[in-house]
């Protein structure tokens, strides 16, 4: 897909100061209010060298009771717009277009691409020690431009290994501070959370974007892995 040359060069960009302190304050109000009086699901799947290990606020549940939240994701697209250079909108799967992703004391998130072109994530409020994004920027190496072929699923397996990102990855870590947000190219980036340290909580809301009728062939398995506690599935859908 052809990109603007700013993003493009990087993978991804950073604004320090897209919501006040204030603002993120209101929204941690309203996600605790929520939290209060609906079960929130913690996923677990264990993995080798991280795990995934998290509470997760899916959009549907977003779009019917935090509204403002939904309102966020859908004024954000303007900015994903202006730096992609494309037409990219919402998901068409809403429970997946835009989430509240929650870790206490040691979750964390293992490495891995998203199945769309960009995501944004939106942190809500600092951590002393851990909760870092750790992301080797525009590090996919693409077999023909197919994600999802045998060849194209060992070539991530490979690079994702810790040698090998030692080696290539160029890696990053981005710190949750409040009001921050990280665009990246979420398909390209590979990314991954450290496990988070101590009493805090980190809190994000995380939003995707991709062209409009964009089709992910692994949708189902992947929203069951990334979104239940099922334990149908022990390895993420979008590699194994």
């Amino acid at each position: 897909m052809k990109i603007k040359a700013e993003i493009e060069k990087t993978g991804y960009q950073i604004n320090d100061n897209y919501l006040t302190l204030e603002q993120c304050k209101h929204f941690l109000k309203l996600i605790d209010d929520y939290r209060k009086n609906h079960k929130v699901p913690n996923v677990y799947r264990q993995s080798r060298e991280r795990s995934l290990d998290y509470f997760v606020i899916d959009g549907v549940q977003i779009k019917q009771h935090l509204p403002e939240v939904w309102q966020i994701y859908h004024n954000v697209n303007n900015i994903v717009n202006e730096l992609s250079g494309q037409k990219l909108v919402p998901l068409a799967n809403q429970r997946v277009g835009v989430n509240i992703n929650i870790m206490s004391s040691g979750g964390e998130y293992r490495w891995h691409y998203d199945r769309n072109f960009v995501t944004v994530l939106l942190y809500l409020n600092e951590v002393k020690k851990g909760g870092e994004l750790e992301m080797c920027p525009n590090y996919r190496l693409y077999i023909n431009q197919q994600k999802y072929t045998f060849i194209q699923k060992y070539f991530d397996y490979l690079f994702q290994l810790k040698i090998i990102r030692n080696l290539f990855g160029n890696q990053i870590n981005v710190k949750p501070s409040s009001g921050r947000i990280l665009i990246m190219l979420g398909d390209r980036c590979l990314h991954s959370v450290q496990a988070l340290e101590g009493n805090d909580e980190r809190i994000n809301i995380v939003m995707s974007y991709d062209i409009p009728g964009k089709n992910f062939p692994i949708e189902k398995q992947l929203d069951s892995y990334l979104y239940t506690q099922e334990e149908k599935y022990s390895s993420d859908p979008n590699y194994l």
